[in-house]
């Protein structure tokens, strides 16, 4: 980690800054063509995604252009499990702008949350109301590093409130999977308005506090009230499990639909919430105690579902036996229990049918949920091969660039030695072409130096002979003198 990232990235928790990023930019490329990122048509055309550096990590900013978010974090989790597409909604866009959190930022959990709030609403074509999240989530931070630390931000339900389980106890292989997006060209990004303000924030932040009032149920309109009515009376029931619904978003809009009474559109549902008599079982009304039962039934019963008796009646029962035209009187008269009961049996009938229709269907989930349990085996099975795969791949392709490296730093050693070896070769041929024309310079010197000796001796001996000569004239003149001066002395 580069020495200035301690005090940039102070507040950041030591599990993100230890996640180093593990997709490639292959894999990157294959999952931007199946149509997982952007959904295919003209927007991955927009967009080009790039993977991280070895050194970066998902909480890192732009520092190059602190000013305009040329690029976007995002996790590859998003658009795998939770089917979140880019651009955003409007929904989850002004969601992250109200939290100050950037994408990245958020926890699993909390984008399954969002992600499953959106599609319920979707599928029962209610409003996508944010006071009615915020009112039924809250956002907090997990860690346990201090409040000066911060790592990625979570959702759990208010009290009372809970309608979403979590997709996973503990996610624990989604850190590392991050990479970022890139408009191309001088495409506008969807996180930036036509202004060029953010619609959201774009990097991680410290300073999302969530500071804003809390959202309470007195501080939700009408219409709000009863949405966030509607889930917490459907949902905190059954208590929907996201990653049984994500996973199949066919299956889901049934099932969701089907539990309502496939029933869709705020006005239609409202029935659910609203005092009144239910639509699942037909209404009985039976008259006070010591009245009698009036001669017409409240509801009508078909032909098909009204028990049929003998033309002269029920002879084992003296009270149902067929009475005379002149006793319709009687009807008035007949025992409230008498009605209650012809009136239990007949509904029982009437629904028997459907029972044993809803044991076979019970029957048919049995099975489905143990052919989707084993089927999720299986995928589970397949993503941790996949998983093992990718992460030799990444190896390989590390020790791969590894080894590239060092062969690359032995060629430029290699190189450097041979040139200098060549630079070390000219020198000591330059050097032994100034010794060669040192040593032709001395032995012309000697050469010459001999040849003035030789001339110098040769005129030594000369000069010798020369005061040899002088020296036997001046004897023989001295001689001759003498002999002149004195002819009787001997000179000899």
């Amino acid at each position: 980690m580069p020495r200035e990232l301690p005090t940039i990235y102070r507040w950041v928790t030591r599990d993100v800054l230890g996640a180093p990023p593990i997709l490639s930019q292959g894999y990157l490329d294959e999952l931007k063509l199946s149509g997982v990122i952007f959904g295919g048509g003209d927007l991955e055309r927009r967009y080009r995604v790039e993977a991280a550096r070895p050194g970066d990590r998902v909480c890192y900013l732009n520092l190059d252009h602190r000013t305009v978010p040329i690029w976007l974090w995002v996790d590859k989790v998003m658009f795998t499990k939770f089917g979140v597409r880019v651009p955003f909604s409007d929904f989850q866009q002004r969601l992250l702008n109200r939290a100050s959190v950037a994408p990245s930022q958020l926890h699993p959990n909390a984008w399954s949350a969002i992600q499953y709030f959106k599609l319920v609403t979707e599928y029962l074509e209610l409003p996508q109301d944010l006071e009615v999240f915020l009112y039924l989530f809250t956002f907090f931070f997990p860690n346990t590093e201090g409040k000066t630390k911060k790592g990625y931000m979570s959702v759990r339900p208010g009290k009372y409130r809970k309608i979403f389980s979590l997709y996973e106890d503990s996610f624990q292989d989604f850190k590392g999977r991050f990479f970022k997006i890139f408009p191309v060209g001088e495409h506008r990004p969807f996180w930036l308005s036509l202004e060029g303000q953010g619609r959201f924030l774009p990097y991680w932040s410290r300073d999302n506090d969530m500071d804003y009032v809390p959202v309470t149920y007195k501080g939700l309109n009408a219409d709000q009230k009863d949405t966030a009515d509607l889930f917490v009376k459907l949902f905190s029931e059954w208590n929907l499990k996201p990653k049984t619904r994500l996973s199949n978003p066919s299956e889901a809009r049934e099932a969701i639909v089907g539990m309502v009474g496939n029933e869709v559109t705020l006005e239609r549902l409202r029935r659910l919430i609203r005092p009144g008599p239910s639509r699942s079982m037909p209404s009985i009304s039976f008259p006070a105690p010591g009245t009698s039962m009036p001669p017409t039934d409240p509801q009508p019963v078909s032909a098909s579902s009204t028990p049929a008796f003998p033309e002269g009646g029920d002879s084992s029962n003296p009270r149902l036996r067929k009475r005379p035209a002149d006793d319709a009187s009687a009807d008035h008269k007949r025992p409230q229990a008498e009605w209650a009961s012809l009136r239990a049996a007949t509904i029982m009938k009437s629904i028997e049918p459907r029972l044993t229709a809803a044991d076979q269907w019970e029957g048919r989930c049995v099975k489905l949920n143990g052919d989707l349990k084993a089927l999720n085996l299986q995928r589970v099975e397949a993503e941790k091969e996949k998983l093992a795969a990718e992460q030799a791949k990444i190896k390989a392709e590390s020790d791969l660039k590894s080894l590239s490296r060092k062969l690359e730093a032995l060629g430029k050693e290699r190189d450097q030695k041979a040139e200098r070896r060549k630079d070390r070769e000219a020198e000591l041929g330059r050097e032994i072409k100034d010794l060669q024309n040192l040593v032709s310079d001395e032995k012309a010197r000697a050469d010459k130096a001999e040849a003035s000796l030789a001339e110098s001796e040769k005129d030594r001996e000369e000069l010798v002979r020369m005061a040899e000569d002088s020296v036997v004239a001046t004897e023989r003149a001295l001689k001759a003198q003498i002999s002149l001066l004195l002819p009787d002395f001997d000179v000899s």
